[in-house]
């Protein structure tokens, strides 16, 4: 019998003991045209009754339950406890629990549970809060975003020593089923207290919990011997506990002898051999030996054979694969949002894609996305709900979505589209300076680097700063196509080399083409890798670039992705003829497990890059861990670090964070934007430092009752407003925060000062960057009095 059966099995029998006897057999109400009022009617009977009657009377309303439209009939058994309602009690909201808890065997109603048993944690009827424990211990019915909230009760049940003693058992075993390993630990030292109690019945029922847990030997154990023989519930429970404890015993002498005769057969020249012990290994002694499958033994094995010989070299399952794909290859059929949960816990809008439908249809970043063609998002996880917003495009998707200041929700179609998530962001900062943010070098780079360099030139740029900072690379080919966009001529721009792969020179494209003149800098920093090593590489050795920031990552080897034959990608209709396949376009379901299979894949390290000068960036650790090459990486021109707090204001990172997490500045934005969107409009652009140019900005300081200074509130509202206005504007602000912000980026302003001083220019004399200059200048030379 697995630990759940048992679970299930004592979770019973414990009610049994707590309880009263069991209840007469009910009927249910006769059901008309709706159960509604059928389901409000056992509620109510179930709030006079006993408690173990409760999970009859919930079982009734299970009954009812249609065999479609579970959610229709879910939202019956809430409005049946609403506020105001009869029902609206402990053993009411009781019983619609663990009515919702039958309905679905997963976390589909999980957040229903808890917000039904949350006000029942602190009931006055030990029995009710009993139960409530064991309900919230079903580590099946709460997701991960629930889970804290779960965890917070149920710990503060077990730890209250005044909480009565039934109640905090339960507590521990609710602690441990949904409990982090400290909450374990945690649980297991609250039921060891009750074997030192001088009550024998709480001795009792401390040894029986512990044992549930499947926690062996200890004192627990010696009450169990003691009170096996009894005629009792306890006692046979503890016969049951004994006899299941013996019989895992003899079982695992069993296996381990099984284990001994077969690890003997393999040949001594076989190499896998090793393999084959820890397959039988973990199939006869680990803890997960039992559900483990062999399909994912050999995934976990393949990736350790990979990741063993670089950390590069991988292997992905079909569902990795997906997400790396998507990563290289930036397009899908959608609605064009990135989207996730809010700080309320719901689905929302982070920021719409200002070319996409769903910016045009009219929805803004922030807004609460409800449900998704009649299908509520509340309880699933971002997966699920991002699944359903996809779709094939030029096919309709319904959505109803709450924004602050509505009424009440609206309902929204959006046809989706192909969507194209942009790998480049651009502007023009301050001083004539074309500002062109590399995102990644997925397959769409080359051509949108060359609407922003075409764009910026219109706007009269007299200089391009190309920024790769936390860009960790991509396709290779884009690094050679963005240095084509720089370099006259033919020119070397990489070479890579291995021991099966002969040299191959990639060199920029030798005829009549468009090239970019203007004087350039490129940023970097410890995450650029990998391509945008290349880029500023190769750059920095034709001396058409000046790099600036920190040294990059250090990534010079090369990897090629192969499919494998033993699992390969399954059959699909490709509709659209781009050779991919996307949401809606049908497939062979060979596995039936409902979704489309990509197969295995792996990426494979096959050569190391070098760069036009012969240098190869790669950082690599001899077998003591000690670098191999000092010049490892693509070293700036000029070194330049980006600090936004200094090392001895860490503490205000946790101040903003308390900050953010009352949401004190996206209110302050939108409560004074309608009256001020054309100054929000220049504070975005820059504000000067001035603090005093935000409306009511004293005030607001005053009350928020933070150590920050005026100067730090000020910086963070400014990246509100700019957060705000892009969706005005409908156009992103390059960068994130501080990065790509002309006026606190350090190292941006170290790249427009330069370029200025290749055009005869002074950073100094702008008024845009009077007050805000975080670089540091030379000192004037001075001159003595006479």
């Amino acid at each position: 019998m697995n630990a759940a059966r048992f679970r299930s099995v004592f979770t019973c029998l414990r009610a049994c003991v707590l309880l009263a006897a069991a209840a007469p057999i009910l009927t249910a109400p006769t059901l008309g045209a709706q159960s509604g009022p059928a389901v409000a009617t056992l509620l109510r009977q179930a709030e006079v009754a006993p408690v173990l009657q409760v999970y009859e009377y919930a079982n009734q309303i299970v009954d009812l339950a249609p065999d479609s439209n579970l959610d229709g009939f879910r939202d019956q058994v809430l409005g049946a406890v609403a506020p105001g309602s009869s029902a609206e009690t402990a053993k009411g909201r009781l019983a619609a629990a663990l009515a919702l808890r039958s309905l679905k065997n997963d976390s589909t109603y999980g957040k229903d549970v808890l917000d039904l048993l949350t006000p029942v944690a602190n009931s006055a009827d030990d029995g009710v809060r009993a139960a409530t424990m064991a309900v919230l211990g079903d580590d099946r019915l709460f997701n991960n975003r629930v889970l804290p909230d779960v965890r917070k009760i149920v710990l503060e049940n077990c730890k209250d020593e005044l909480v009565a003693p039934s109640v905090r058992i339960e507590a521990a075993l609710a602690l441990w089923q949904v409990g982090t390993n400290e909450d374990r630990a945690t649980a297991k030292a609250t039921l060891e207290q009750f074997l030192q109690s001088t009550d024998r019945e709480l001795r009792q029922r401390g040894a029986l919990a512990l044992a549930e847990l499947n926690i062996e030997g200890g004192p627990a154990w010696t009450v169990l011997r003691e009170i096996r023989d009894e005629p009792t519930d306890a006692g046979r429970r503890a016969r049951l506990f004994l006899r299941r404890e013996e019989e895992r015993r003899q079982l695992e002498q069993s296996l381990a002898r099984i284990v001994e005769r077969n690890t003997g057969t393999g040949s001594e020249h076989d190499d896998y051999r090793i393999l084959t012990e820890l397959r039988q290994r973990v199939r006869a002694q680990h803890l997960r030996g039992s559900t483990v499958t062999d399909q994912e033994l050999v995934e976990y094995a393949a990736k350790g054979m990979l990741e063993g010989l670089d950390p590069h070299s991988t292997f992905f399952t079909s569902d990795e694969y997906k997400r790396f794909f998507f990563d290289l290859n930036r397009e899908y059929g959608g609605i064009g949002a990135f989207v996730n949960f809010d700080q309320d816990n719901d689905f929302s809008i982070v920021r719409p894609i200002y070319s996409g439908p769903a910016y045009e249809i009219g929805l803004r970043s922030g807004d609460k996305i409800l449900e998704v063609d009649g299908w509520e998002t509340a309880g699933h996880t971002s997966d699920e709900i991002v699944t359903r917003l996809k779709g094939r495009p030029e096919t309709p998707v319904v959505l109803k979505v709450f924004r602050a200041g509505f009424q009440e929700p609206q309902v929204l179609t959006v046809l989706r589209r192909q969507i194209s998530v942009p790998a480049v962001n651009w502007t023009m900062v301050p001083g004539e300076i074309g500002y062109v943010e590399l995102i990644s070098f997925s397959s769409n780079l080359a051509e949108e680097l060359r609407r922003a360099l075409a764009d910026v030139t219109a706007k009269g740029a007299r200089g391009i700063v190309l920024d790769v900072r936390n860009n960790t690379g991509g396709f290779l080919s884009q690094a050679g196509d963005v240095v084509e966009q720089f370099l006259d001529g033919k020119k070397l721009v990489v070479y890579t080399e291995g021991p099966a792969e002969p040299r191959r020179d990639y060199y920029t494209e030798d005829g009549p083409r468009a090239v970019c003149k203007l004087p350039l800098a490129v940023l970097t920093n410890n995450f650029s890798a990998s391509a945008s090593e290349i880029t500023a590489g190769a750059l920095q050795d034709h001396g058409r670039a000046t790099i600036i920031g920190q040294r990059s990552f250090g990534k010079g080897s090369v990897q090629n992705l192969f499919a494998l034959r033993s699992d390969p990608p399954e059959a699909w209709d490709d509709l659209n003829g781009d050779g991919n396949w996307q949401e809606g376009e049908p497939f062979t379901d060979r596995n039936q497990n409902g979704k489309y299979d990509y197969g295995a894949h792996i990426k494979l390290t096959v050569a190391k890059y070098h760069l036009p000068s012969g240098r190869c960036p790669h950082r690599e650790f001899d077998k003591e861990g000690r670098i191999v090459d000092p010049n490892w990486g693509v070293m700036p021109d000029k070194v330049v670090d980006l600090l936004e707090n200094k090392p001895e204001d860490a503490w205000k990172n946790a101040a903003v964070f308390a900050l953010l997490k009352k949401a004190v500045f996206r209110d302050y934005v939108k409560s004074h934007m309608a009256e001020h969107e054309a100054l929000f409009r220049q504070l975005a652009e820059g504000d000067e430092g001035d603090p005093k140019k935000y409306p009511g900005f004293d005030e607001f300081y005053r009350g928020l009752d933070t150590k920050l200074t005026e100067d730090d509130v000020r910086r963070w509202l400014r990246y509100e407003v700019r957060d705000q206005i892009s969706d005005l504007r409908g156009a992103v602000y390059p960068g994130q925060r501080a990065l790509g912000d002309p006026q606190e980026d350090a190292q941006l302003q170290e790249a427009v000062r330069t370029l200025l001083q290749q055009d005869g220019r002074d950073i100094r004399e702008l008024a845009a960057y009077h007050n805000v200059l975080k670089i540091k200048f030379p000192e004037e030379p001075r001159t003595s009095a006479k």
